[in-house]
């Protein structure tokens, strides 16, 4: 799939918004601020991927050229960058589809989880403190800040 018309708009998108940055009073409105950081941050990433991406494709080229000429170590070495960029390409693209995906509506909002004990004693108990466990480590790993708090 060609995905360098939605780049490239993208790209003049994250132009208008360094400017709407650069202007003074972007904090008048905290709200809008925040909007236009986010929107920001995720088209810079996404146009961090494509230009991976891009270079990566780049490569692959310059390396098929490279296999074929007629010295044979610049041959053998193109073959073997030629094997490594086909692994990484598929990934490159799949960052830079995932990175053109609107935003879901209430990713950025933050989750209380209420774990309790409920009846049933001690086993209970253990139980919930396992489940903590886990879904603090889910959380971890996933990148999310996890803060315990106690509602009694």
């Amino acid at each position: 799939m060609d995905f360098e018309p939605m780049v490239e708009r993208k790209r003049r998108r994250f132009e208008e918004l360094e400017r709407e940055i650069a202007a003074p009073g972007l904090f008048d409105n905290p709200s809008h601020a925040r909007e236009v950081l986010r929107e920001h941050g995720t088209t810079k990433e996404l146009l961090g991927h494509w230009d991976s991406f891009s270079k990566a494709q780049r490569e692959l080229g310059e390396n098929r050229e490279l296999a074929e000429s007629g010295d044979k170590e610049f041959a053998e070495m193109a073959r073997e960058e030629i094997t490594r960029i086909e692994a990484e390409l598929p990934g490159l693209e799949r960052a830079v589809q995932i990175a053109l995906l609107p935003p879901e509506p209430d990713e950025d909002r933050d989750a209380i989880v209420e774990i309790r004990a409920g009846t049933g004693g001690t086993e209970a108990a253990l139980f919930a403190a396992d489940l903590y466990r886990m879904y603090s480590r889910y959380a971890e790993s996933l990148g999310l800040k996890v803060e315990p708090g106690s509602y009694v």
